[in-house]
């Protein structure tokens, strides 16, 4: 996993220091990931809804999550952004991501910043905002891995991290061979990481004797060379 994850730091070790910006579906889920898998790694949200900020601080047990807007300078201090190694905006507004990645640069220098980004257009900014990385959850990866599938039972995916990894969100049919199987008999490779699971409304952050049920919708963190199994689990059926 660790090298899978350079553009967190060097020398192939993730980022002791990471502050998230946006506690939704993805940076929830890098939070949980990082949290579950790399012990010596130190995560902070800002997330500017005070109930998903108290949600994500339920759920997660090692992360610093702060309620207040990236924004503000004084909500940045409060994260203490000059320990921070990397940044990433990862909230629903282009807009925010990249200002929040600009602030991040005039406030204090040698970071890495990353901006999720749904407009094209907007990559033309990367070089001149000084942005190391724009993550767009809408390239090519989500129409492969939606081209492989009989049905629509993968909701959503992102490339993140320079394109590395995928987070995937998927629902369970009954035919697929996860169906009552506990995660720890699932054969997953290291590449493939559950972060969390959906079932009933509610978010399960699995152990390894969960056991996987129709219409759970998996969220997980694939490295890019596995999404042909990540698609094989969720057909409908094996042919």
């Amino acid at each position: 996993m660790e090298e899978t994850l350079k553009v967190f730091g060097h020398n192939e070790k993730i980022a002791n220091k990471i502050l998230i910006i946006g506690g939704g579906n993805i940076g929830f889920n890098l939070a949980s990931n990082i949290e579950n898998n790399f012990e010596e790694a130190r995560v902070k949200i800002i997330e500017k809804d005070k109930n998903r900020a108290e949600f994500i601080a339920n759920y997660l047990n090692d992360t610093i999550v702060i309620n207040g807007n990236g924004l503000d300078e004084d909500v940045l201090n409060e994260a203490n952004l000059d320990e921070v190694e990397t940044v990433l905006a990862l909230t629903n507004d282009d807009e925010d991501n990249l200002m929040v990645s600009v602030l991040v640069e005039k406030f204090s220098k040698n970071k890495r910043t990353m901006a999720l980004v749904n407009k094209p257009n907007y990559s033309l900014l990367q070089s001149s905002l000084k942005i190391d990385d724009l993550i767009d959850p809408r390239m090519s990866t989500v129409s492969s891995i939606l081209k492989h599938v009989h049905k629509g039972t993968i909701e959503n995916a992102y490339t993140i991290l320079n394109g590395e990894y995928e987070v995937i969100e998927a629902d369970i049919l009954e035919t697929s061979e996860l169906v009552n199987k506990e995660l720890k008999n699932a054969d997953l490779p290291d590449e493939i990481r559950v972060g969390a699971i959906l079932r009933d409304n509610k978010f399960i952050l699995p152990s390894s004797k969960y056991i996987f049920q129709k219409d759970d919708t998996v969220v997980l963190l694939a490295k890019r060379d596995q999404l042909p199994l990540v698609e094989n689990l969720f057909r409908i059926s094996s042919i």
